[in-house]
């Protein structure tokens, strides 16, 4: 006999009832299949065969199903004569099937347990129960960092579900759902987040609805760079023939828009000594075209209109110089290793990581 996996103990019931309704409309309303039914049940009885030793028995050719030919076997050793083709066709439709179909197993098998048998333990798919955790690379990191997640479970699931929470209500929780196919196993996944906003985070995750763990993630504010006094150097007096010339501030006026312009940019943000004044000629900048390599990938999270819940790409571009771009909607990110070029607007100055942060456009 063929191997047979029956499903989950509580779905084969509920099959059983089922088919005990439905047998039970059938001899209703046909005398003779209720003879049948319950001649059957009587034989089955006071034969002590188990509901294997009868299979086994009955599908003499292992394909799995037990044919209009067996059962008539059966049911000549019941009555001692085989049985007109009428009598099997009303057993099979029973099961809603046909003796030329056959009776698949595991319809067999709740047939069997609707007629009074026991079905042993060992038919039954075992029920898993899919516990997971979720662990942070980092429990404190500053705004804008990327976090390391992982996420893992005992067996194989066909996706889950993180939900991103901050302490702060003004803030709106962000659910991330990923299959299997997106996955680095279907029992693992390793991932990145970028928590944009400072607060308090909890990174719940879940399976089909169920909450199996939680992590906890703080996020700090970014540190303001440290003005220092510097006294000027003593100015030499100029010599007749000299003009002195005042020196121009840095200004987002100049024109910068090739990958020239955006590292001469760059370089004249590290120069400033106050945040405040940075932002200010960033707000003032033109787009740019920036050319690099994607040096790796990441989630947006909490980001600002169409950039919430997408990706960031960490790039390295000309002469060095480390930059983020977050992305516009796609239905497929960059891989890290590609090369990236795209006109980007100039968003905020990363002081920690001296970097500059973009929006695509």
């Amino acid at each position: 006999m063929p191997n047979v996996e029956l499903p989950e103990r509580e779905v084969f019931d509920r099959q059983v009832k089922a088919l005990e309704q439905r047998i039970n409309g059938i001899t209703k309303k046909n005398s003779m299949a209720g003879l049948l039914n319950n001649n059957f049940k009587k034989w089955l009885a006071g034969s002590s065969m188990s509901a294997l030793t009868l299979t086994e028995e009955l599908d003499t050719d292992t394909n799995g199903y037990i044919s209009g030919n067996e059962f008539a076997t059966l049911l000549g050793r019941m009555t001692g004569e085989r049985p007109p083709d009428w009598v099997t066709e009303i057993v099979f439709s029973f099961v809603d099937a046909t003796p030329a179909q056959g009776i698949p197993l595991h319809d067999w098998y709740a047939f069997l347990a609707a007629s009074g048998l026991d079905i042993p333990d060992e038919l039954f798919k075992q029920k898993v129960v899919i516990t997971g955790t979720i662990a942070v690379l980092e429990t404190t990191v500053m705004a804008g960092e990327p976090l390391s997640v992982s996420v893992s479970f005992n067996s194989d699931v066909v996706g889950y579900e993180v939900n991103i929470a901050s302490s702060d209500a003004s803030i709106e929780p962000v659910r991330q759902m990923t299959m299997a196919s997106a996955m680095d196993r279907p029992d693992f996944h390793d991932f990145v987040l970028e928590l944009q906003a400072p607060g308090q985070y909890t990174l719940e995750l879940s399976h089909l609805g169920q909450r199996l763990d939680a992590a906890e993630v703080q996020v700090v504010p970014r540190p303001e760079p440290v003005q220092v006094e510097e006294e000027p150097p003593e100015a030499e007096p100029p010599h007749e023939d000299e003009v002195v010339e005042a020196s121009e501030p840095v200004s987002a006026d100049v024109e910068h828009h090739g990958d020239n312009g955006f590292v001469a940019f760059v370089s004249a943000i590290e120069s400033v000594k106050l945040r405040s004044e940075a932002q200010n000629l960033i707000a003032q900048a033109p787009s740019h075209t920036v050319h690099g390599v994607i040096r790796s990938v990441s989630r947006t999270l909490l980001g600002d209109g169409m950039y919430r819940n997408g990706h960031t790409v960490h790039c390295e571009g000309e002469g060095g110089v480390m930059f983020r771009v977050m992305l516009k909607p796609r239905e497929t990110p960059p891989a890290a290793g590609g090369f990236y070029h795209a006109s980007v607007a100039l968003h905020d100055w990363d002081v920690a990581l001296k970097q500059m942060v973009c929006l695509e456009v």
